[in-house]
């Protein structure tokens, strides 16, 4: 499947609210993107031309901010305070200019030595989610968790016992645990283990609303992003003119679609003013637009986010297409449309052409009845067996670190 043709879903009408985007009304025109987030090391970032500016200095716009009237957005107070976002990518520094006075912990398993290409990465997506200067959710706190990528190495401690400690797996059930209620992924990831699989299961059984890009390559790249995996937000991208991004890739993972540039940079070697694109951008105003819902609607079940994210992108009748997904998202509705109107059920649990973990085993896991022992050192810390088999004391048990409560799932008691 080649990319689709080129089509504008900018809008010449006056925006409707304080907070409308740009490219919203567009209802009645598609938007037909892709995701771009792998290059040489796959981060999903193409470094443009220069620009100009002087690299002591902060960074203080971006194309993206007006094209989104984050402005209006930050006047009305949505800003993504009390929201939790984890970002897993390259380590962030903190100390760039752009970030000052950003909540930003480095809640990493291991020390990654980046390389100036990755940290750049790190601080870039820091910076589209919590800059207060061009931040999307300034005032949300981040958690920011190092990932070993082609262009990065350990330094020594993130391998332990021969079991790695910052693989995704890992990563995604720590943020998790460290109460994060985003997690945001502009990399790509072709791991397809059942560790992974459970991963992703506790996520969603915990609410937890996951951001993937879906490639850089123009091609169908479903199979090497966490854009595959049900229940997660897979984001390409289009440009800020309201058209699909040539370099995106796509897939049955999409679900939305969301500016990949240009992006206001520096050279990771030269420290020179530099722009990217890339659906790692996307990635990251995607995650951040829902940290904003999540403020604003602190009442509704993250299904029911999920379901105004769906319900509100900008594809005509919101049909789903494997380049944009649902459509380009549309932040303005998002903290303009009750969520309340929407079912409580996860609309992104059986992706087009199949997707794991199945729902089946996703209720499975939510209700504890999935056996340990067939699925042993792939389960988080936090999974309770719940189920009847009296067996696993014995074979398993406490000796094992396994969390066994026989007989408790809700499983049984439902009607």
């Amino acid at each position: 499947m080649g990319p689709p043709p080129v089509v504008s879903i900018r809008s010449n009408v006056a925006p409707r609210s304080p907070f409308a985007f740009v490219g919203r009304a567009g209802r009645a025109a598609r938007a037909l993107t892709t995701a771009f987030s792998a290059l040489a090391l796959a981060v999903g970032v193409l470094t443009l031309a220069p620009a100009p500016a002087r690299a002591a200095d902060p960074i203080t716009t971006q194309e993206y901010f007006s094209y989104y009237h984050f402005d209006a957005a930050r006047a009305k107070g949505y800003t993504g305070k009390g929201v939790t976002i984890a970002l897993i990518d390259s380590p962030v520094d903190i100390n760039a200019p752009e970030l000052a006075g950003a909540d930003i912990t480095d809640k990493s398993r291991c020390t990654i030595e980046g390389s100036p290409e990755g940290v750049r990465h790190g601080t870039d997506m820091a910076t589209i989610l919590v800059s207060s200067y061009t931040g999307v959710a300034p005032d949300a706190t981040l958690l920011s968790y190092q990932v070993t990528n082609s262009s990065s190495r350990s330094s020594g401690n993130c391998d332990l016992g021969g079991e790695k400690q910052n693989s995704w797996d890992k990563l995604i059930n720590q943020a998790v645990e460290d109460g994060a209620q985003i997690i945001s992924v502009s990399q790509g990831v072709s791991d397809q283990s059942d560790e992974l699989k459970w991963a992703i299961a506790n996520a969603v059984s915990h609410g937890v609303i996951i951001v993937a890009s879906a490639g850089n390559k123009s091609t169908d790249e479903n199979s090497a992003h966490l854009s595959q995996w049900s229940g997660v937000v897979g984001t390409s991208a289009i440009n800020t003119d309201g058209t699909f991004a040539s370099y995106s890739s796509w897939g049955n993972g999409v679900v939305t679609a969301a500016v990949g540039g240009p992006f206001n940079s520096l050279d990771a070697n030269t420290g020179e003013p530099a722009q990217t694109e890339g659906t790692s951008n996307s990635t990251a105003l995607v995650a951040g637009m829902i940290a904003l819902a999540r403020q604003k609607w602190p009442d509704a079940t993250p299904n029911q986010i999920l379901q105004l994210l769906v319900h509100t992108s900008l594809n005509p009748n919101h049909e789903w297409t494997p380049y944009t997904g649902y459509g380009a998202i549309d932040g303005g509705a998002l903290v303009n449309t009750d969520p309340s109107q929407y079912p409580d059920e996860n609309p992104l649990l059986q992706k087009p052409g199949g997707s794991s973990p199945t729902v089946q085993e996703l209720q499975d896991y939510a209700d504890g009845t999935i056996t340990p022992n067939t699925v042993m050192n792939t389960m988080p810390k936090s999974y309770v067996y719940r189920g009847t088999n009296e067996d696993l004391i014995i074979g398993f048990g406490l000796d094992n670190g396994l969390n066994i409560h026989l007989g408790t799932s809700p499983r049984y008691h439902r009607k």
